[in-house]
C-alpha cells in the first residue's frame, strides 16, 4: 500500500509499505525496518511517532495467534516452567511463581528440545501443587501470561540495529543534500548575472549529491526489508524433540535393568548437556555382584541406597541414587542435582 511519510507537517516521501497489525490490534505499516501506526484519516505515517519491532507484529490479513510466553513440562511431583529471554526474565518468572505460592526447586539454563515449538532459554523447576486437577499451563497463564518475551528474528539484534542505523544514516545524508540544494537555489536567486554560471554549476553538483544520497537511502531501506522478509520466510523450523526418545531407547536397549523414578527423565532431558557420564554410571550397575565399584558410596542415613557423583556436561553436580529391588530384579534410580540432595534424601526415605 502506498503510504505518505510525514515529518511533522511536511511530507517526507511516499512509499509502498507492508501493512501489519501492531501489538494491541492497531493497523500499522513497516517503513525502514520499523512498524509505525497509521494515522487517520489518510493513513499517513508520522516518522517521529512510536514504532515497534516487526517481530512483535503480524501481517495484516493474517490471523493473529496467541502469544506464548512460557511452556510447561509436567512431571509426577515436579514441573519445568520454561521461559525465553535473558536471565533477568528467568528470575522474574521465578519470583512471580514464588509470590504465587509455588515452591521453587531451582532455576537454570534449559538444554532440552523445544516444547510445542516454544524455543526456551531457561527453566524454573517447581513442585507440583498437590490435589490440583487443572493443567499447569492453564493455571500458570494468570501468573506469567503478561511477562514479555523477547524473540530474535532471522538476524541477531545487533545486526538488525546496525542495518537500521545504516538506513537512518543514509536518510540523514539525503536530507543534508536536499538542504544544500535549497541553499544553492537561494544563492542563485540573489546573485548577479555575472556569477550565474558558477551558481548553476554549484546547484547541479548539489542535485547530484542529493540523488546519490537518496539512492543510498533507498538501497539501505530495501536491504532492511529483505532482512525482515528473510526472518519471516526462511527461519529454520524448530527442532523435533529427540532427547527424551534417545534416553528411553538407550536405557531400554542397553541397560534394561534400570527403572527411573519420579521425574528423572525430565531432569536428564532438560538439564544435561552431555549424557555420557550418566550412561557410564548406569552401565556400572550391570557389573555389580554384591559389591559396588569405588565410584559409588553408601548413602548416609538410608538403608540399601547408594549414590554416585557424575558430570551433567557442565560440572560434577549431578547425582545418581540407586537401590536394587529384589522383587523385580531391577535397579530403582533417581537422577538429580547436588543442590537438591536434602530434599531427595527425604523423598527416598519414604520409598
Amino acid at each position: 500500500m502506498m503510504i505518505a511519510i510525514f515529518n511533522g507537517d511536511q511530507l517526507f516521501e511516499t512509499r509502498s509499505c507492508e501493512l501489519v497489525l501492531l501489538p494491541g490490534g492497531r493497523q500499522g505499516a513497516i517503513w525502514r525496518g520499523l512498524a509505525y501506526p497509521l494515522c487517520p484519516p489518510d493513513h499517513r505515517i508520522e516518522m517521529g511517532s512510536e514504532a515497534f519491532a516487526p517481530s512483535d507484529c503480524v501481517l495484516s490479513g493474517a490471523r493473529p495467534t496467541a502469544r506464548t510466553d512460557f511452556a510447561i513440562i509436567e512431571g509426577v511431583d515436579e514441573a519445568y516452567v520454561l521461559v525465553s529471554g535473558s536471565v533477568t526474565d528467568c528470575e522474574e518468572a521465578a519470583n512471580r511463581l514464588r509470590a504465587s505460592g509455588y515452591e521453587i526447586i531451582r532455576t537454570g539454563r534449559y538444554l532440552g528440545d523445544p516444547v510445542e515449538e516454544f524455543e526456551a532459554d531457561w527453566f524454573v523447576r517447581i513442585v507440583r501443587p498437590r490435589g490440583a486437577n487443572d493443567s499447569l499451563s492453564t493455571v500458570l497463564r494468570n501468573v506469567l501470561s503478561d511477562q514479555a518475551t523477547e524473540r530474535d528474528s532471522h538476524k541477531t539484534l545487533g545486526e538488525y540495529r546496525a542495518q537500521l542505523i545504516a538506513t537512518e544514516l543514509a536518510s540523514a545524508k539525503a536530507r543534508e543534500a536536499a538542504l544544500r540544494v535549497e541553499i544553492a537555489r537561494l544563492k542563485l536567486e540573489s546573485t548577479n548575472a555575472a556569477d550565474t554560471q558558477v551558481q548553476i554549476e554549484e546547484l547541479r553538483l548539489a542535485v547530484d549529491l542529493e540523488r546519490e544520497a537518496r539512492q543510498q537511502a533507498d538501497l539501505a531501506a530495501a536491504e532492511a526489508q529483505e532482512l525482515l522478509n528473510a526472518g519471516r520466510q526462511d527461519r529454520p523450523p524448530p527442532r523435533v524433540g529427540k532427547i527424551r526418545d534417545e534416553i528411553e531407547v538407550v536405557l531400554a536397549a542397553l541397560i534394561p535393568e534400570v527403572r527411573l523414578m519420579r521425574d528423572s527423565l525430565n531432569v536428564v532431558a532438560a538439564e544435561f548437556s552431555n549424557r555420557r557420564a550418566l550412561y557410564r554410571g548406569l552401565a556400572e550397575l550391570r557389573t555389580i555382584n554384591g559389591r559396588f565399584p569405588p565410584t559409588w558410596k553408601k548413602l548416609k542415613g538410608l538403608e540399601h541406597w547408594w549414590e554416585r557423583h557424575m558430570s551433567d556436561g557442565q560440572d560434577d553436580a549431578g547425582r545418581i541414587y540407586v537401590r536394587f529391588s529384589n522383587a523385580d530384579r531391577v535397579w530403582d534410580v533417581l537422577i538429580s542435582h547436588k543442590s537438591e540432595q536434602t530434599r531427595d534424601v527425604t523423598w527416598l526415605a519414604r520409598q
